[in-house]
């Protein structure tokens, strides 16, 4: 048998494609309680930071979920400072790192990148 894939969902959509977001995150989700992916990582970025931002109960558990398996949440800090929700993303549990640089590791890792 192979090894487990290490993945990185990037989830950029945002209000305007909300279900898509939904379901990359719930994705993440689901292959990390399975068990299948040696690691699941994800950032959110663009649309998606402010869409997550917000208040929305669904997105709100899904994100306590990926809190409670130990994901990696990671959102890119430049436009969350643009669109003044740093303390909003915080509050979720999503660490601020350039984007650009929380890719280009994760890939000198070997992850697998998957957008949404």
């Amino acid at each position: 048998m192979a090894d487990k894939p290490k993945m990185m969902f990037i989830i950029s959509s945002g209000t305007e494609a909300k279900e898509k977001a939904i379901s990359g995150l719930r994705m993440a989700i689901n292959i990390a309680k399975s068990g299948s992916a040696e690691e699941v990582r994800v950032m959110f970025f663009g649309p998606s930071e402010e869409m997550i931002s917000g208040r929305d109960q669904v997105i709100d558990d899904l994100l306590q979920d990926a809190a409670n398996l130990g994901l990696y949440k990671t959102a890119c800090s430049m436009i969350a400072k643009n669109k003044n929700i740093e303390k909003e993303l915080a509050g979720k549990g999503i660490t601020l790192e350039p984007a650009g640089k929380v890719l280009i590791e994760a890939m000198n890792l070997g992850f697998i990148p998957i957008t949404f």
